[in-house]
């Protein structure tokens, strides 16, 4: 520790001074005359109702703040759904009286089958399948390696045209400036 610290640790000489076993002097509280007493008590009743008609008239602004709201809400709504319908074309009103026609869905037929055996008396209850449509167009079979090897062959042929074809093109417009440039 350095002599700062160890200063700071060591007691003071005023707290050598004051014994622990003494108690502490405590002043006896202030009392009131009979006048203070009135006038508090006026000045209660007073704060009492001030705040009462703080407290009514902040309710009575809420309420009004809150009919506003409403007001303005119902006010937003009525123009939305007026440009709603100015936006919609207008239906005739055979349409809206006339009611949604519901689909009927067929039920699957049953197909019953007799059983030939004279033991039997309920009937076979036997569904049938529906039959599977055909594909339009057969799946694309993948190529084989040979006719792999021949496109990428074509391929490459089809290069060597073109570069060939790019070259010559390329020769005839260095021709035709030349010519324009310099004239035969």
């Amino acid at each position: 520790m350095t002599d700062r610290e160890r200063h700071l640790h060591e007691p003071t000489e005023s707290d050598d001074d004051v014994p622990e076993s003494m108690p502490k002097l405590t002043r006896p509280k202030r009392q009131m005359s009979e006048k203070q007493l009135a006038n508090l008590a006026k000045a209660r009743e007073k704060a009492k109702v001030a705040l009462n008609e703080k407290r009514a008239r902040n309710k009575k602004l809420k309420d009004q703040e809150k009919k506003l709201k409403e007001l303005k809400l119902k006010e937003r709504e009525d123009r939305i759904e007026a440009e709603m319908r100015a936006l919609q074309p207008e239906k005739p009103k055979a349409e809206e009286v006339a009611k949604p026609v519901k689909k009927t869905v067929k039920k699957k037929p049953k197909v019953i089958y007799y059983s030939s055996s004279d033991d039997d008396d309920e009937p076979e209850i036997v569904y049938k399948k529906r039959p599977k449509k055909t594909a339009s167009v057969p799946p694309t079979p993948l190529p084989t390696p040979r006719q792999l090897a021949d496109q990428d062959m074509k391929r490459a042929e089809d290069a060597a045209v073109r570069q060939k074809y790019d070259q010559e093109v390329l020769r005839l417009r260095k021709q035709y400036m030349m010519d324009q440039v310099f004239p035969r």
